[in-house]
């Protein structure tokens, strides 16, 4: 079953591809619509991934999904949230938004935070359906590892002493919120 991405993420695209172990899925560009941009301004992630995918299925009426994810941290009143991928203002860079976040809780002695991810699903008929994945854990106080992706440098998932940034991609690929989400997508699919 051919599936439309309602992404222009390309690094995002290969990490869908092996959660849902299939090479059937498109991006926006690889079915010729350029430019395919959505403002994302919506109050939760469930608002803002429907947002994307609904975008796509009005230009294509086939199958689509997106999805969107968000890092909360208990001390700072559960922000980033929606607004973690630009978190410190637009075009910022990952590492703006991590030195940001790492500056707010420089004081702060409770530094647990959860990421939570929401898939939105739109299928043929347009019906939609939603998959969550949350992954437990806090925040370090400098960055470990290499992985440049988000938040994955400051991000110790619960019962490990590794950021996501020092898993391998399997290791992050079997705990991760995105993971999690995918999986529940993927039995949905019955892929």
């Amino acid at each position: 079953m051919e599936l439309l991405f309602a992404s222009g993420n390309k690094d995002k695209l290969i990490e869908v591809k092996k959660l849902l172990s299939s090479e059937d899925i498109k991006m926006p560009q690889d079915i010729g619509i350029t430019n395919f941009e959505v403002v994302e301004d919506g109050e939760t992630l469930k608002d803002n991934a429907y947002k994307k995918a609904y975008a796509l299925y009005k230009l294509t009426g086939k199958p689509v999904f997106s999805d969107d994810t968000g890092l909360f941290v208990k001390a700072l009143d559960n922000r980033p949230g929606v607004y973690s991928h630009r978190y410190a203002g637009e075009n910022c860079s990952y590492q703006d938004n991590r030195d940001k976040l790492l500056r707010e809780l420089k004081d702060k002695d409770d530094r647990s935070a959860c990421f939570k991810t929401v898939i939105a699903y739109i299928d043929e008929n347009g019906h939609d359906s939603y998959f969550e994945g949350i992954l437990e854990g806090s925040i370090s106080e400098i960055e470990k590892g290499s992985g440049e992706f988000g938040y994955d440098k400051i991000f110790i998932p619960t019962d490990t002493d590794l950021s996501l940034a020092q898993m391998t991609t399997e290791e992050k690929n079997q705990i991760s919120h995105r993971a999690r989400a995918m999986q529940k997508f993927k039995e949905f699919l019955n892929l």
